[in-house]
């Protein structure tokens, strides 16, 4: 049988806000306050994921916090023309003397000055704190600015897509665009185009993707909260306004018979499909919405 209506409007009720929002200002608090090493870099701090989408559900632990330093930038030129490239190079950058590994550095003893060595632990994407007693942990991510050039006429005048950029404990680079994910949801989910659905079901496919790894339906680690939202923001507007009886089997199959090629990731600026640190494999998309098929009409 198919999923109940009270199932699904159960599913879409959106998790504890309170707490994260105190671990945000706590987190806030120990890269600013005045004995910190990072507090006079003019970062720009903020939440990104679930949390900062409000596609948080009952049972999201951690909240991610960016903490953003612009004055050092990475840059992608692929985009450029061979002039404009030229004009890139003599546009007279300087290289910067504080890196990303130096921002990363005072970040931990920031965090760990603030809250001890033991709540402060280096993770493989972020660090990871422990906030205090009855708050959300953390995922803090040091990143610089990324500019990935459309054009180039002059440096005044270029234009980008603007993104953070930092490096997993392996040294691999990772770039991702968090404020236009963040932007691109909300406009998706206005009223003019899901009529404030669009979120809720975000919610109720992650509830569901919880569902199938507790019954064994699907392995940890196949669909990331990450890319069930951005595939869901491939989906066409129209599929996201009805009963969620209705629209939920149709979103699926939607994605079922969807090109991967045309898959985008929610910022609009990546392939959702593909390789690389911040994209979905195709057969784990596949492997998800097949077993989000069956698993609807097997429920």
């Amino acid at each position: 049988m198919a999923i109940p209506k009270a199932q699904l409007e159960t599913w879409a009720n959106p998790g504890a806000l309170t707490t994260s929002a105190a671990a945000y200002a706590s987190i806030r608090n120990a890269l600013l306050k005045s004995t910190s090493p990072v507090a006079d870099l003019g970062l720009d701090i903020y939440l990104q994921g679930s949390y900062a989408n409000s596609t948080n559900i009952y049972g999201d632990s951690d909240i991610d916090v960016v903490a953003l330093y612009s004055a050092t930038f990475s840059e992608d030129i692929s985009l450029l023309t061979p002039a404009e490239r030229q004009i890139n190079a003599s546009a007279g950058f300087v290289t910067a003397t504080y890196t990303w590994t130096n921002l990363r550095d005072d970040v931990l003893k920031a965090l760990r000055s603030h809250y001890g060595n033991s709540s402060v632990t280096p993770g493989k994407k972020a660090i990871k704190v422990t906030t205090g007693n009855g708050l959300k942990p953390a995922d803090v991510i040091p990143a610089i600015q990324f500019r990935r050039y459309a054009t180039f006429p002059n440096a005044s005048e270029a234009t980008a897509h603007w993104g953070i950029k930092f490096f997993d404990s392996s040294n691999n680079p990772i770039v991702n665009y968090p404020k236009y994910h963040r932007e691109r949801g909300e406009d998706k989910n206005s009223a003019t185009r899901t009529g404030g659905r669009y979120k809720p079901t975000i919610r109720i496919f992650k509830n569901f993707r919880n569902y199938l790894i507790d019954h064994r339906l699907l392995a940890e680690g196949i669909a990331s909260s990450y890319h069930i939202e951005c595939a869901l923001h491939n989906v066409p507007d129209y599929l996201f306004i009805g009963d969620y009886t209705v629209t939920i089997p149709a979103i699926i199959t939607h994605l079922l018979t969807t090109a991967f090629i045309s898959l985008r990731c929610q910022n609009g600026v990546t392939d959702l499909i593909g390789t690389a640190a911040t994209q979905w494999s195709g057969n784990d998309f596949t492997t998800f919405i097949i077993a989000a098929q069956n698993g609807w009409e097997d429920f």
